[in-house]
């Protein structure tokens, strides 16, 4: 479990902006080399925000500064 959200922050941190669900999920199935579910990266980036990730619209998300 902790793979999805270690390739979540690596994203968002290599990326360096703020990104849609879409685009980090696609990024998360990169790194991973294989399929994940898209609710399993909602779900991290929905416990993370106000922690370790900021929303910054709808469906979209950035690192925590």
């Amino acid at each position: 479990p902790g793979q999805v959200r270690d390739a979540i922050v690596r994203y968002l941190r290599d990326h360096g902006e703020s990104a849609t669900l879409s685009e980090i999920h696609a990024g998360v199935e990169r790194e991973l080399g294989g399929a994940v579910a898209k609710s399993s990266v909602r779900s991290y980036l929905n416990l993370g925000t106000g922690s370790a990730f900021d929303r910054v619209g709808r469906g979209s998300y950035r690192l925590r500064s």
